[in-house]
């Protein structure tokens, strides 16, 4: 079995953590580089559209514009990254944007 311990550019950074990086990326079939790039300008966005999102309502539970756009945004990377996605997971997709789409009438 391989040693997946390897040698991080940032200290302060524990195994534990460390570990749960060489594990998602394995699982995504990315290099721990690759997925925690991904991850922080994940977390950067989400930062940026901290408390901007928008939300749609019919009655039904309500669908952030924002998460909508995150799972378009995952479909584009899997795409990008030559990973088709599931025609389910596209469908759910749409699913979230039409309901995004919803104007309620007062």
């Amino acid at each position: 079995m391989e040693d997946t311990t390897k040698t991080w550019g940032i200290r302060g950074i524990s195994a534990d953590v460390r570990q749960a990086v060489i594990t998602q990326s394995q699982k995504q079939g990315m290099k721990a580089g690759e997925w925690l790039t991904l991850a922080i300008l994940e977390k950067i966005r989400q930062d940026r559209n901290a408390g901007k999102a928008l939300v749609a309502s019919n009655g039904k539970p309500s669908v952030s514009v924002e998460d909508a756009s995150a799972v378009l945004t995952l479909l584009e990377r899997l795409q990008g990254m030559g990973i088709e996605p599931p025609d389910r997971m596209k469908r759910k997709a749409v699913t979230l944007v039409r309901k995004c789409m919803v104007i309620t009438k007062a």
